[in-house]
């Protein structure tokens, strides 16, 4: 009888492990696209949008332990500076030969909650991190002065330059995984992604002692992204 005990405890003792051992990592890769919001998306319109992550599974509550990175990549809105001139100034641009692009590399810690529901099991999920942000060209700051003979024309020369900016980051996001052989399943979501860096200094533009004017300095990139991909279970 005593044996038999020992070894029920070992055989329960080697199932659990098993079981652990089959289901506390899994990586994922996606990939989709990202929609700028608010002042942001004045700016900048949105491109593509990918992201690995490698998830680490609490046993029996559902919880995901997260750390992802992602890529995130976007077009400068040459109509919001030949706006903001034809407001402020009255007067249209006639060159703006600019192809400005942005990238932002969000590396992030957080956490996902999967929803016990079978082969399709919905999440919801957290993180907080680090967002890299990185311009191709900006207006660095300088004052833009118009052509005194020509309204319409600018002198860009020594206003732009390429450069960075690193800040706090959070996420928030929802999505669903179905399972579709074992170990492996697709994952489909969106996410909710804020960063604090500043994106658009402040500058002048200025023709003349009365036509002139300062913008604000922008901070604060918000952008929603939707994606798909697989996951897959080591």
């Amino acid at each position: 009888m005593k044996k038999l005990n020992i070894i029920l405890v070992v055989l329960f003792t080697l199932m659990s492990v098993n079981s652990y051992s089959q289901t506390p990592l899994s990586g994922s890769i996606n990939l989709g696209m990202n929609v700028p919001m608010s002042t942001f998306g004045d700016v900048y319109k949105g491109g593509l949008s990918g992201e690995a992550g490698l998830f680490y599974s609490i046993p029996n509550t559902g919880i995901d332990l997260t750390l992802t990175i992602g890529y995130n990549g976007f077009k400068y809105k040459n109509d919001y500076f030949t706006g903001l001139v034809n407001t402020n100034l009255g007067v249209g641009v006639s060159t703006f030969p600019f192809d400005w692009s942005a990238t932002v590399i969000p590396i992030m810690v957080g956490a996902r909650y999967k929803f016990p529901a079978g082969g399709v099991k919905p999440y919801i999920s957290g993180e907080l991190g680090l967002h890299m942000m990185s311009f191709s060209d900006r207006f660095n700051g300088a004052q833009i002065i118009g052509n005194s003979s020509n309204p319409t024309t600018f002198q860009f020369n020594g206003t732009t330059e390429s450069g960075s900016e690193t800040g706090f980051g959070m996420a928030f996001g929802a999505g669903v995984e179905i399972s579709v052989a074992p170990k492996i399943a697709l994952d489909l979501g969106a996410k909710y992604n804020y960063g604090g860096v500043i994106y658009s200094k402040s500058y002048n533009v200025f023709r003349n002692n009365n036509s002139q004017f300062t913008t604000t300095e922008l901070k604060n990139t918000s952008f929603v992204t939707i994606r798909g991909g697989v996951v897959i279970s080591f």
